[in-house]
C-alpha cells in the first residue's frame, strides 16, 4: 500500500510523527529510485547513494560479474553501467515494502531483456537497505540465483544426484 498509514493517536501506537514522515519520505525515494533504475537513469539513482556505500548482491559473480561485493559509489556506478549494458530493464517494480526509521526491506519484480540473446528474464529480488541522511549506506540484495542462472543461460542446469 502506498501512502501513510493512519494512526489516529500515533503516540498510543508508540510511533512518533517524525518517524512516520521519515519512513514515508524513504518509501517515496525508493519508488523513485526503482523507476529511475528501470529507465537506466543512474545519475538519479546515484544521488541517493553514499560515497562509501557497502553494497553486496548475493549473486553468482561468474554469471553476474558486476554484482557481488562493491564498496563505494564509484564501484556501484560501474556495476549499474555494466548491468544496463547487458540487460534492458522492461520493468523494475517494488511489489512489497517495509520502511522503519532509516531501514527498508523491498521485494522487487524485475523483467529484463538480455541484449546478447533477446531472452526475457524475470527475477524477484529482496533488497535490504540502510539509509543515513537520506542516502543508502548499506545495500544487501538476495535472489533465487539458481533460477536466475538458468534463465540467463537459457537452459536447465542438470543436477547430479548421488
Amino acid at each position: 500500500m502506498r501512502g501513510l498509514v493512519f494512526f489516529p493517536f500515533p503516540h498510543v501506537a508508540g510511533i512518533a510523527l517524525e518517524d512516520l514522515a521519515v519512513s514515508e519520505m524513504l518509501r517515496q525515494r525508493i519508488y523513485s529510485m526503482c523507476s529511475a533504475y528501470a529507465q537506466a537513469r543512474s545519475d538519479f539513482v546515484l544521488n541517493f547513494v553514499d560515497d562509501d556505500v557497502d553494497f553486496i548482491s548475493y549473486a553468482p559473480v561468474s554469471i553476474f560479474p558486476c554484482l557481488g561485493k562493491q564498496r563505494g559509489k564509484a564501484a556501484v556506478a560501474k556495476s549499474i553501467e555494466i548491468i544496463h549494458a547487458q540487460y534492458e530493464f522492461l520493468s523494475y517494480v517494488p511489489i512489497f515494502m517495509v520502511v522503519e526509521g532509516e531501514d527498508a526491506a523491498v521485494i522487487v519484480m524485475a523483467r529484463m531483456k538480455q541484449r546478447a540473446t533477446g531472452r526475457i528474464i524475470q527475477i524477484m529480488f529482496a533488497h535490504f537497505l540502510r539509509f543515513r541522511d537520506g542516502r543508502i549506506i548499506e545495500f544487501r540484495e538476495f535472489l533465487d540465483s539458481f533460477d536466475a542462472v538458468e534463465q540467463v543461460l537459457g537452459r536447465e542446469i542438470e543436477i547430479i544426484k548421488r
